[in-house]
C-alpha cells in the first residue's frame, strides 16, 4: 500500500492571500491536514485545467510549469510529469484519456498548471506530478468507477503517492459575486457537508441538474470520483473545515 494522503482541497485565492480570519482558519487547518505528508509524487485532480467531452483529461507532457499572481504573492511551480503512473491510468480505461501540448519530449514539452492545480500544490513538497483535467459528464456512475480503478492503481504503485481532489463548492452565495445569488447554493454546501460527515454520497450523487446548475460549484466531478475512491479502499471522509468566502464555499477533507 502507497497511498500517503487523500485530500479534498479548496483552490481560492484566498486560503493563500489570507484577508480574513476564516481563510487564516483554513490555511492553518491544510497546513496541519498535509504536515508530514511523504509522498514522491502528488496526483491532483483540477477542475480549472483543460476539459475535454470524452473523459478525464490526462495531462502527460514531460514537464507542468504554471505561474499565478494573488495579490503581491506570485505562485511559481515547475514539475515533472508522473508519466509511470499516467501510463497505468490510460491504460486503465478507455475514459483516462492521454493529452499532450507541443511535443512528446523535452523542455517544449511542458503544459501550463493552472491556478485549481498550483494553488493546493503549494503545500506539498514533491516536484513529481501526475495533473488531470476534469469529465463534466452526465455519467455520474462511471465517474465514481473512475474513482475506484483510481484508488486500485495508486494503492499498487512501489512509490509514495497523496491524491489531492481540488474543488470549490457552490459560487452562488451572494448578489454581488460573479454568478448572483441562488438558495441552491446554501443547499448544495451543506449536502456535501453531510456527505462527507456521514460518508454517504447518495444525496450528491442524486442532486438534480437543475441543482447544480443552480449553485455552479466546480466540485460536483470530483466529488463523485472522492466518493468512488474511499470507497473502493474502505477510506473514511473526514470533514475539518468549511467557510463562506463571499460569494463561494470551500471545504476541506481528507479520507483517511
Amino acid at each position: 500500500m502507497t497511498l500517503v494522503g487523500t485530500y479534498l482541497i479548496p483552490h481560492g485565492d484566498e486560503i493563500l492571500s489570507l484577508p480574513n480570519k476564516e481563510s487564516r482558519l483554513m490555511n492553518e487547518a491544510i497546513i496541519k491536514a498535509t504536515r508530514g505528508d511523504s509522498a514522491d509524487s502528488v496526483l491532483i485532480i483540477s477542475p480549472h485545467s483543460l476539459r475535454i467531452p470524452s473523459g478525464l483529461p490526462v495531462i502527460n507532457t514531460q514537464y507542468l510549469s504554471g505561474r499565478y499572481r494573488i495579490g503581491k504573492i506570485t505562485l511559481k511551480g515547475e514539475y515533472v510529469t508522473d508519466r509511470e503512473l499516467n501510463s497505468l491510468l490510460i491504460k486503465s480505461s478507455k475514459y483516462f484519456v492521454e493529452t499532450n501540448f507541443v511535443t512528446a519530449e523535452g523542455e517544449l514539452s511542458t503544459f501550463p498548471v493552472d491556478f485549481g492545480a498550483l494553488i493546493p500544490l503549494t503545500f506539498f513538497c514533491t516536484k513529481k506530478v501526475s495533473m488531470l483535467g476534469q469529465w463534466r459528464t452526465t455519467k455520474r456512475n462511471q465517474l465514481i468507477e473512475l474513482g475506484r480503478r483510481l484508488f486500485d492503481i495508486v494503492s499498487g504503485l512501489d512509490e509514495k503517492v497523496s491524491v489531492v481532489f481540488s474543488a470549490d463548492q457552490a459560487h452562488t452565495h451572494s448578489k454581488t459575486g460573479p454568478y448572483g445569488f441562488n438558495t441552491e447554493a446554501k443547499r448544495y454546501d451543506k449536502t456535501v457537508i453531510k456527505a462527507i460527515r456521514t460518508n454517504r454520497f447518495d444525496d450528491i450523487a442524486h442532486l438534480s441538474e437543475d441543482h447544480i446548475a443552480s449553485a455552479k460549484p466546480d466540485s460536483y466531478w470530483n466529488l463523485l470520483m472522492f466518493h468512488g475512491f474511499a470507497d473502493q479502499g474502505n477510506l473514511v471522509p473526514k470533514f475539518h473545515y468549511y467557510y463562506l468566502q463571499e460569494y463561494f464555499g470551500m471545504i476541506l477533507a481528507t479520507a483517511e
